[in-house]
């Protein structure tokens, strides 16, 4: 039995090969997803270093947790890929590859020799998909940027309230996740042509997947619909402080939602003011922050669960941690680390993905297997 022959799983993407050249959280959300559906991930990493995330703190068993959570069961090689020996061994793994993806700047593959062109014509059936900052086209080819900036430039950050730095990387994660909607995509095309494609994901582009509504209110000539039903000023959907300063979170916006909830609050004479953004909504809202003033969030929240009514505690991490919604079999695993630590993360989030039941691995401890496998060594 050979080393490889656990990826036997029978998950959606088993017998896949994956070759990962890329850097950083959109490639590594990207890996994710295809580990979880049973692909097996050849991770290419710098020697000396390797993937950046590798050094993210906080450390647990020698690795950035993050590197963990993303790259758990991929094998890890360790390439100079500015050596032309190093680029004449990816080379040969990426001749028997399924998928390569790559997020290099414009231009960095191609003095490498290691061109869309030159891989294709080395196997015409390869998927390949590049996450670019900006599109390699027009005006914007060759720019730089972080999540930071895309989601700024693109008018989703000035949704966003108050307006500030984002602790969720809204852009690298959509990218990551639209890029393996193309790649299945992708592959199932060649299923049926026998042909290969590339595949370009700009994470600038990412966040207007977000943007479909309000651009298209802004275009209309505003003001947003979107903003007004979801943007906290309705009575019946927005976040309400608690006697013991806790928050909640009322989602009531179909009117038996909302007469529920003003029921439970004992002020049946609010239910016409649920969608109201004016003077009387602003007197709705006032009420309900009186009333909810008189008890802690834990008891409004277990009375409205009662009644079957969509709302929620406003948790912090280590709050949501303890939920027991979050404990349910197959939502969280335990990761392993090269250190023979465990680090806790949620689990695969695809309805038909499964966890792999293996650890990130140690910098550069696949390299003389895989070398061997792909004729590189």
């Amino acid at each position: 039995m050979g080393e490889h022959d656990t990826f036997a799983t029978g998950k959606p993407l088993d017998g896949l090969v994956v070759l990962d050249l890329s850097r950083m959280l959109p490639g590594a959300v990207a890996v994710r997803q295809l580990i979880d559906l049973g692909a097996r991930v050849i991770k290419v990493e710098e020697p000396g270093t390797g993937d950046p995330m590798r050094l993210v703190p906080p450390l647990v068993g020698g690795i950035g947790t993050g590197f963990a959570v993303f790259f758990r069961g991929v094998e890890s090689v360790c390439l100079d890929l500015r050596r032309e020996p190093d680029q004449i061994r990816v080379a040969r793994i990426a001749e028997r590859a399924d998928v390569l993806i790559e997020s290099f700047r414009p231009g960095t593959l191609e003095r490498w020799g290691l061109s869309r062109e030159q891989l294709v014509a080395i196997n015409p059936r390869l998927i390949g998909c590049s996450l670019p900052s900006f599109p390699r086209r027009g005006s914007h080819e060759g720019r730089v940027g972080h999540d930071l900036n895309f989601v700024a430039e693109s008018g989703a950050l000035s949704l966003m309230p108050g307006h500030g730095v984002p602790r969720l990387q809204l852009a690298d994660f959509t990218a990551g996740l639209l890029a393996v909607s193309s790649i299945v995509a992708a592959l199932f095309k060649r299923h049926t042509t026998g042909k290969g494609s590339w595949i370009e994901q700009p994470l600038a582009m990412a966040p207007l997947v977000w943007l479909g509504w309000p651009w298209a209110d802004a275009a209309a000539g505003g003001p947003s619909g979107m903003e007004l039903l979801l943007g906290g000023r309705l009575p019946c959907y927005r976040l309400y402080r608690c006697g013991d300063e806790g928050e909640i979170a009322v989602g009531a916006l179909e009117p038996k939602f909302w007469t529920g909830f003003v029921g439970m609050l004992g002020r049946d004479d609010l239910a016409p003011f649920g969608m109201d953004p004016g003077k009387d909504g602003r007197r709705t809202i006032a009420e309900i922050e009186r009333i909810l003033a008189t008890r802690p969030r834990k008891e409004w929240i277990a009375e409205a669960q009662e009644k079957g009514l969509p709302i929620s505690a406003v948790n912090t991490l280590d709050e949501a941690r303890r939920e027991p919604l979050y404990h349910e079999p197959g939502v969280l695993e335990e990761i392993g680390t090269p250190g023979g630590d465990t680090v806790e993360a949620p689990g695969p989030a695809l309805g038909c993905g499964e966890a792999p039941g293996r650890s990130a691995p140690a910098l550069g401890a696949h390299t003389d297997a895989v070398l061997r496998e792909f004729g590189g060594a």
